[in-house]
């Protein structure tokens, strides 16, 4: 059936049965054949309208409003069609979101400091509320009288030899509005030079501490999860991973390691498709309480290490693997904030949890634009801040290779833009660029872009539609108004 035969479904015939239950969790019980595609449609429609909507209300700080002109809004035929019958209900009180869309229903509750999740059933929202890592009440005390990155405070002089009049003009590039395409709807950029902010700029209702989703960018922060439990000796990278039912089935998934999942090369069947709603990404992001099991439960297709397959799969089940490195789940909840963000300064930083419990690292980390900087500039340090190491040796230059047989385009949970065969900068991407770029890849534009031959961080932070917004004009371009 075509994606418009669907959603034409989707308008027209109920999401369930009447008696069937409504609950995201509950949503692989099986309906007529007839009606799977529909319900399927339905229920990824309104789990990823009320967690979106949750997370920029109570996480962000930002307007329903916003929620319906950005992420909300249509750019498609099949979306605008869809648009006028979503419902979305926010309780402040109780801080949920209910989404509806004909008999399909979603709520999505902000917990006390983790963030928001869809909660499986109505009997779980109070629960969630509840749920709270010790010591984080408050994510965001005041900026420190101390200059960036340690504190917040911006010098007003520049750097030697910056072109403030050009850089200035490259960054405004970045929040114009093409009259011939879809918005880019630019929230942020922050430029980085010599470890010093030297431009950063806003869009409408953002500002410099506000928690902005990093969608895949997230991902890196697990590789950083990762490699500060290494560090502390607490996660051994070679040892067989934790998952039980692997070691019991003895087909083939008990030879996965971390390195495996880190590379996306872990073996197992998987299609990260998000216009499909019977893709595993849908289901495991907007229709399940247990991301890391749907990537756990899949099968083999192909040796461990042998094959590339972008699997968001693969890194909830690295947040897995960390979350049985700790005795108890209060010290896994915690483990960011205390381990990590603290440490790099990044005040705002958070990585909301499913309702299992486990971090969902693939997609839901929020940061500000400065601090999503600071995760830069800890790559750019090789693992380091201020001089202290905060990840193995060793750590963030294995990230930056590609792995044997690989196009040159994927690390460790990093973007490269690598020549893997030798033929010559054609073969790059962005061959116009120093060729030790890396970068930080999110949904809707979001990027964290380092050039450390350059010491430049670069991020930009937004909601563009199908892709559209020139990232790497932006970097060459600032890049024209630093120094060598």
């Amino acid at each position: 059936m075509s994606s418009s035969g669907v959603l034409l479904l989707a308008l027209a015939l109920p999401a369930q049965a009447p008696d069937a239950p409504t609950a995201p969790s509950q949503a692989a019980n099986s309906p007529p054949a007839s009606a799977a595609p529909t319900r399927l449609l339905q229920e990824s429609v309104v789990g990823y309208a009320a967690k979106i909507a949750a997370s920029a209300r109570f996480v962000s700080g930002r307007t329903l409003d916003s929620v319906w002109a950005e992420e909300l809004s249509p750019s498609r035929p099949l979306e605008r069609m869809i648009r006028p019958l979503l419902r979305l209900e926010v309780d402040e009180a109780r801080r949920t979101v209910t989404a509806r869309l004909g008999e399909a229903t979603a709520t999505a509750v902000a917990t006390s400091n983790l963030g928001c999740v869809l909660a499986p059933t109505a009997n779980d929202v109070e629960a969630l509320r509840a749920r709270a890592a010790p010591g984080l009440a408050d994510l965001r005390p005041p900026p420190q009288e101390a200059d960036w990155p340690t504190g917040e405070r911006i010098p007003a002089e520049l750097p030697a030899g910056v072109d403030r009049t050009a850089l200035r003009a490259a960054v405004d590039t970045a929040f114009v509005e093409p009259a011939d395409r879809p918005p880019v709807v630019t929230r942020a950029v922050v430029v980085v030079h010599r470890r010093r902010i030297v431009a950063e700029r806003y869009g409408t209702g953002v500002h410099a501490h506000m928690p902005l989703p990093g969608w895949s960018m997230s991902k890196t922060l697990v590789h950083a999860l990762l490699g500060v439990r290494v560090q502390q000796g607490e996660l051994d990278p070679t040892a067989p991973l934790p998952v039980p039912a692997w070691r019991s089935a003895d087909d083939g998934r008990e030879r996965i390691r971390l390195h495996d999942l880190l590379a996306m090369r872990g073996g197992l069947a998987w299609r990260e498709d998000y216009d499909d709603p019977q893709s595993d990404a849908l289901r495991m992001l907007f229709r399940t309480g247990d991301a890391a099991q749907v990537y756990a439960n899949q099968p083999l297709e192909a040796a461990p290490g042998a094959r590339f397959v972008y699997s968001s799969g693969a890194t909830n089940l690295l947040c897995l693997v960390l979350r049985r490195s700790f005795a108890d789940d209060r010290d896994y909840w915690a483990f960011p904030s205390t381990q990590l963000f603290a440490r790099l300064g990044m005040r705002t930083a958070m990585l909301e949890a499913d309702a299992s419990g486990t971090f969902v690292g693939s997609s839901f980390g929020f940061a500000s634009a400065r601090d999503w900087a600071r995760l830069g500039l800890l790559y750019a340090d090789d693992g380091q801040a201020d001089g202290v190491p905060i990840l193995p040796p060793g750590w963030v230059a294995a990230a930056r290779r590609s792995a044997s047989g690989g196009d040159g385009r994927f690390g460790l949970h990093l973007w490269l833009d690598e020549d893997p065969d030798g033929d010559g900068p054609a073969r790059r991407e962005w061959p116009d660029l120093p060729p030790d770029v890396f970068h930080m890849d999110g949904h809707e534009g979001q990027y964290v872009v380092v050039v450390p031959s350059r010491q430049l961080v670069l991020v930009r932070l937004g909601c563009t539609k199908n892709g559209g917004f020139d990232l790497r004009g932006l970097v060459r371009k600032v890049l024209a108004a630093l120094p060598d």
